[in-house]
């Protein structure tokens, strides 16, 4: 019986789960040495509850149909979501729990063919061996998109381990929890991510991406738990804690943050399997400021210290004016300051960061194939990995879009 187990207090169905789920793959085996994408890759973040409007995706057919689709871009990598929309998408044991489940109601979704309760962290909608195989058949790489939380953005029912030990909550400086997270000080959440960095691997991923972006709205602001408190009071006696953006709380709240991800890359490489960190709002400044550091200047220490595998840039502060040479500029930067990792760029449909080959042919006016030809040959130029398309759902990545992704990877 698992730690888990017995704090979901549903020992029953983690065992049922365990066997008929995990158990064939369960057991990790000895280190795998990395296996690298191509020289230049086209990697496909894929999120399957995006599909689920147009494919039944709890079945094998649903599946491979997701898969199709996303190869229309020529990507060669597919680094697959593991959490997102209120759900783990495999069978967890250290994510479950009776009294918060929130499966979907396809019968809410127009379509004819779908219907009844979408779940996809049942046994039949463990789709991690199916896409893992099918990958390898098609010699395609296989990676896992994991967030930096378990809930994806805030929501107490996202994370049934958040739900359940409510003493481990975020909290603000006047006192207030914040639901949707846990705090980083506490040696226990630390422990309980690293077992789902385990689960993970055991899905036999080759490479993890770990998106700092994807949050869960954390920041300083929400550390205010009682080993920071205690911990200041030994740094710093009897001073109040200060407000959130004051570098020295900014530096103590970080160091605990940047050892969460040395023992998250730890565990991956152990496994063989590659480590790669996701930063947002990326420039071309050596600025040392602590306030933003957790999405976007992390990358620099972390490179130098060997932390990274990897790293997936996944948006850039460029300047509007002049979105490409600024971009190149900020391109060539980065690879400057790489230390040995690998560099991804993005090539995004998605415009949240105003980063996207919508944005650039916008302010460049050019059509959005040309953008997404320049930014793609950009990467190749600079000496990228590849590009990574965030996110690959449904027909959001035009016929015309991916004949300018054939066309720049010539």
């Amino acid at each position: 019986m698992t730690k888990c187990e017995v704090e979901t207090g549903n020992v029953f169905r983690a065992a049922l789960l365990t066997a008929a789920c995990l158990a064939p793959f369960c057991t990790l085996s000895s280190p795998r040495p990395v296996q690298p994408p191509k020289p230049f890759s086209v990697v496909a973040l894929v999120d399957s509850l995006d599909f689920a409007k147009t494919y039944d995706i709890e079945t094998k057919t649903g599946t491979v149909q997701v898969l199709e689709h996303v190869l229309l871009t020529h990507a060669d990598d597919i680094w697959w979501r593991d959490k997102g929309g209120g759900r783990m998408r495999y069978p967890s044991e250290c994510e479950m729990w009776q009294i918060s489940e929130a499966p979907f109601d396809k019968r809410r979704l127009p379509s004819e063919d779908i219907y009844g309760w979408l779940r996809l962290e049942s046994p039949r909608g463990n789709e991690f061996p199916l896409v893992r195989r099918e990958c390898a058949k098609r010699g395609l790489g296989f990676g896992i998109h994991t967030t930096l939380e378990e809930n994806h953005w805030y929501s107490p029912l996202s994370s049934n381990w958040t739900l359940a030990h409510p003493e481990y909550w975020s909290c603000q400086r006047d006192g207030d929890p914040w639901m949707g997270t846990c705090s980083i000080m506490y040696p226990e959440v630390v422990a309980h991510k690293l077992e789902m960095v385990d689960e993970r691997l055991a899905l036999r991923p080759q490479r993890i991406m770990l998106d700092i972006w994807r949050n869960g709205a954390w920041t300083c602001a929400r550390e205010y738990s009682a080993p920071a408190l205690e911990e200041w009071k030994r740094l710093y006696g009897d001073e109040p804690a200060p407000e959130a953006e004051d570098p020295r709380w900014q530096k103590m709240v970080l160091a605990h943050f940047d050892d969460y991800i040395r023992k998250f890359s730890a565990r991956c490489r152990a496994a063989g399997v590659e480590f790669i960190g996701g930063f947002v709002g990326i420039d071309g400044k050596d600025d040392s400021a602590l306030r933003s550091r957790y999405k976007g200047l992390a990358w620099r220490h972390l490179a130098k210290e060997g932390v990274l595998d990897a790293i997936f840039v996944i948006s850039v502060k460029y300047d509007p004016k002049d979105p490409f040479g600024s971009t190149e500029r900020i391109y060539r930067n980065v690879m400057a300051n790489r230390g040995k990792a690998e560099v991804y760029f993005p090539l995004a449909a998605y415009n949240f960061e105003k980063c996207s080959y919508h944005e650039y042919a916008k302010l460049a006016g050019v059509s959005k194939a040309e953008a997404a030809k320049r930014l793609v040959r950009m990467a190749r130029d600079v000496g990228a990995r590849g590009v990574v398309l965030e996110c690959v759902d449904y027909g959001n990545y035009s016929p015309e879009i991916c004949a300018a992704i054939a066309e720049a990877i010539k």
